[in-house]
């Protein structure tokens, strides 16, 4: 438990998202990795993906769209 806490602590972008009927958590180093990563070919997530929540530097984050295509979108801007 504290190790993951000591990762959430460094990480900027931590996702918490619904994957099928299970929770999941997806931490990227920064947001631009994210972003980076879904205009890949094969992206890390489809557009659908809903987000159960998000935080960006520790700061949360209300997005219009909770899906990855919201977040992606939010974060692109």
């Amino acid at each position: 438990m504290i190790l993951k806490v000591k990762v959430e602590m460094m990480a900027m972008l931590v996702i918490q998202y619904v994957n099928g009927q299970t929770n999941a958590e997806k931490v990227y180093q920064k947001a631009a990795e994210f972003v980076a990563n879904q205009q890949l070919e094969v992206p890390d997530f489809e557009d659908y993906v809903a987000i159960k929540q998000v935080t960006l530097d520790g700061q949360q984050l209300t997005l219009a769209d909770a899906t990855m295509r919201g977040l992606y979108n939010y974060l692109n801007q």
